[in-house]
């Protein structure tokens, strides 16, 4: 069964999952490909169940084969915590960065079907341009935001501008009455830095005890997973080439 929603971006669902007070991790591309990354090694190490998938034509004409079943390019996956009393968790992650004008509905999208599966906080993960001096940073908006500023122990964002999809997630989630916190590591531009990406690992577990995976072993699995995010990004580029 698909479900159809206004813009022709459709939910695909796989497998119903009962989350327990779940909490959505974000995991679109970003600098240094960092949140893709990581996203892709929480999926890998923590063996989360794929529940759903997202399509639209706005989104590049490609599946990912994974476990021997074709996926679309935006995918949910679940994780049920082995902690006593722990929040669950509902990623969203994939490999394409989607075009300005398609963000308002991808993220009002993503958002309503989170919501629809009971989570009230949302943990996006962002990279952004590594200087010299670059910090870890966090900032969050919504009836939890403080909370989860205090509990993530990252230094907050003061000013600045967040752009793509978490930025507009940053304003639209609040409105929905949902929390949201942003983590946010410097990364280089340019290329996959999986070494940044190890950065969320610690101040996403302070958020969700009980959803951690190992620095060491998201350095070991960097290459296939960085395989894995190029490739999805050649196809992209040569659609288009075709395309225009």
């Amino acid at each position: 069964m698909v479900l159809s929603y206004p813009m022709d971006i459709e939910i695909i669902p796989y497998e119903e999952v009962n989350l327990n007070d779940p909490i959505g991790v974000i995991g679109f591309p970003s600098v240094g490909l960092t949140s893709s990354i990581m996203a892709n090694m929480y999926i890998k190490s923590l063996k989360m169940t794929p529940v759903a998938g997202m399509a639209s034509p706005s989104m590049p004409p490609y599946c990912l084969i994974s476990e021997y079943s074709a996926m679309p390019p935006v995918r949910f996956f679940a994780y049920k915590n082995k902690r006593k009393g722990g929040h669950d968790v509902l990623l969203c992650m994939t490999e394409y960065a989607p075009k300005p004008e398609d963000c308002y509905a991808l993220t009002n999208r993503v958002l309503n079907y989170m919501r629809a599966k009971g989570c009230r906080i949302i943990v996006s993960m962002e990279g952004t341009p590594k200087f010299e001096g670059a910090k870890t940073l966090a900032i969050a908006a919504g009836p939890e935001g403080e909370k989860l500023m205090k509990k993530c122990k990252v230094e907050p964002m003061k000013e600045g501008m967040i752009r793509g999809l978490t930025g507009v997630m940053m304003y639209a989630a609040p409105n929905k009455g949902m929390s949201i916190i942003s983590i946010m590591v410097p990364a280089s531009p340019g290329v996959p830095d999986p070494g940044s990406a190890a950065l969320f690992i610690d101040p996403i577990s302070k958020l969700i005890p009980g959803f951690k995976t190992s620095p060491k072993e998201l350095m070991k699995e960097a290459a296939i997973i960085e395989e894995q995010i190029e490739a999805a990004q050649n196809n992209m580029n040569n659609t288009a080439q075709y395309i225009g």
